[in-house]
């Protein structure tokens, strides 16, 4: 699927994306949801803007909200990472949602983003959180290999996720 170039929404609409990315900084999602509702619907499909309301979402824990959310994202923007990523973490949590499903909608993600580390990141978290900790070992090390090994060693030591091989983790050179 093409997706159309993204232009800048238009005064004084682009003043309520910003005000809502403004509040999301500030920690007041509520706010930027308040904001990104006085943007027409006709630009609330845009990606900058659904990823502005998922992230909202997400730090409300409005889960369903977020999963209804990411799905639009993907269904609009499949070339982009976030939207992938947006929508496994959301299908790990919204009512119905689980681990499988989301390791399920993550896994295709690889093949049309090999350089993506935190896709083989999310990968191993839900492999570890589902007890196949060889596989999620095997995920992480991917991790490392395309990504910032010393930053992701980092994450991985302070992501509960990933505690089944936090001792891997700890003990590498």
């Amino acid at each position: 699927m093409k997706t159309a170039p993204i232009h800048a929404i238009p005064l004084p609409f682009r003043h309520h994306q910003e005000s809502a990315e403004g509040w999301l900084m500030l920690g007041n999602p509520i706010e930027a949801l308040v904001e990104l509702d006085r943007i027409p619907d006709v630009y609330r499909q845009r990606l900058d803007v659904l990823t502005v309301h998922w992230s909202a979402c997400s730090v409300l824990r409005r889960w369903d909200e977020a999963w209804m959310v990411a799905n639009a994202q993907w269904t609009h923007y499949p070339n982009a990472v976030e939207s992938w990523i947006h929508r496994s973490y959301a299908a790990r949590r919204h009512t119905g949602g689980s681990i499988a499903k989301a390791f399920g909608l993550l896994e295709p993600a690889i093949e049309r983003f090999p350089k993506e580390p935190i896709l083989y990141y999310n990968l191993a978290c839900y492999l570890a959180q589902m007890g196949r900790e060889d596989e999620a070992w095997q995920r992480f090390q991917q991790t490392l290999e395309v990504g910032d090994p010393i930053e992701f060693r980092m994450m991985a030591l302070a992501d509960e996720d990933l505690k089944p091989i936090w001792p891997r983790v700890a003990v590498m050179s």
